[in-house]
């Protein structure tokens, strides 16, 4: 084991560019931004959940990050001895790697909203609000070699004078067409909250009655007025196509499970019949992993909760924190008992016997799970833009 680029980077990088394609840049933009914004999944919160927090969570670690750093500072176990500059520079590209992940996520799902669903980021844009788009940025107006302006500068300080000032009443018009386009975006957002909250209505209606087996013709017959983003009203009908897609949706909720289910038993007979360690130690990790990650999922809701009447220390993600501490402690406890036992015992236990596989699924499964670099990530960064 040694070297800035550990084992698990690869997942570390993916799950992060997962995290920030579901993390959206506006509020009003829909959660999975690669699907249409009236799609039945964008109301299913626990898709969300799963995806972030089960998915991202699960597949990014911080725990074995850590222990495998500590290792290589502690030198113990290893060929090449301590190593504490490398292990620093690993903790340096982990990190930059991971935001950079990010980032480059937020990007993207930038992308496929304004690919997906552009009528609402025209609406965005038309607010003033510009979401991800560089609009916003100031123009500079430099000379030429020559020392001449160009004809949109030279069109520019004529009109605005040599330093580019604006006339009081100039800036006095601009003043009442900003009030007047806030005041108009103020008014579309009012009407498109109208138009989620009736849709709403019709899709919890019309979920109950599929729910209930009432395929009849009532719900191809129900309909909303509402106003779309030019103003003009239409008529939105939930007709028997959305109903049986909505039913099938329901039917497949139960699919992961299923499968995960039968990959379980799969590699537990697989173990049972055949006797190699690599199968008992993937179900043994898969058992683990469910208690890590519904353990995270839980302290996750202690961010904001604790000191939140302090105001220097209440922006600190205490629940987050919490889980990587605990996680790490549980993996760096593993390898020390996995070396310590296994490696430089008395020959007793050996490398694939039951206490060193389930040593392993315990660092792999259950530490793993319960820490997390995607949600590590994703509080930096909101942390850097609120605490600049």
């Amino acid at each position: 084991m040694g070297g800035s680029i550990f084992a698990d980077l690869p997942l570390n990088i993916l799950g992060c560019f997962i995290m920030g394609i579901m993390t959206t840049l506006s509020s009003d933009w829909p959660a999975v931004p690669w699907l249409k914004s009236t799609h039945p999944i964008q109301g299913m919160t626990h898709v969300h959940v799963s995806l972030k927090t089960g998915l991202c969570g699960s597949l990014t670690t911080f725990a074995s990050w850590n222990s495998q750093m500590v290792v290589m500072m502690n030198g113990s176990g290893t060929e090449l001895g301590s190593q504490v500059v490398p292990a620093l520079f690993g903790y340096m590209i982990g990190l930059h790697c991971g935001v950079g992940s990010f980032v480059f996520g937020t990007k993207v799902s930038s992308w496929l909203n304004r690919w997906k669903n552009p009528s609402l980021v025209r609406f965005d844009d038309g607010g003033g609000r510009n979401v991800g788009r560089s609009g916003n940025r100031r123009r500079h107006y430099r000379r030429d070699s020559g020392g001449n302006y160009g004809r949109r500068s030279r069109r520019y300080h004529l009109r605005h004078g040599s330093h580019g000032r604006s006339s009081p009443t100039r800036k006095r018009k601009k003043k009442e067409e900003a009030d007047c386009s806030f005041s108009e975006h103020v008014a579309k957002k009012e009407s498109l909250l109208k138009e989620a909250s009736s849709t709403k209505d019709i899709d919890n209606t019309v979920k109950s009655n599929v729910m209930n087996g009432n395929n009849d013709n009532s719900i191809a017959n129900t309909s909303t007025i509402v106003n779309d983003n030019n103003g003009l009203q239409r008529t939105k009908y939930i007709i028997e196509e959305q109903a049986h897609q909505l039913s099938k949706i329901f039917y497949l909720e139960n699919l992961p499970f299923l499968i995960v289910a039968g990959l379980f038993l799969f590699y537990i007979l697989s173990d049972t019949l055949s006797n190699i360690a690599f199968y008992r130690f993937t179900w043994l990790s898969s058992l683990l992993t469910p208690p890590g990650a519904i353990l995270r999922w839980k302290l996750s809701k202690l961010n904001g909760t604790i000191f939140q009447h302090s105001r220097k220390w209440k922006w600190v993600p205490y629940g987050t924190l919490m889980a990587n501490v605990l996680g790490s402690l549980v993996s760096i406890s593993c390898v020390a008992t996995y070396q310590h036992v296994v490696v430089n015992g008395s020959g007793s236990y050996s490398k694939d016997g039951w206490l060193a596989v389930f040593l392993k699924a315990m660092q792999v499964g259950f530490a793993g799970s319960l820490s997390t670099v995607s949600t590590f990530v994703k509080e930096i960064v909101d942390i850097s833009k609120k605490y600049p």
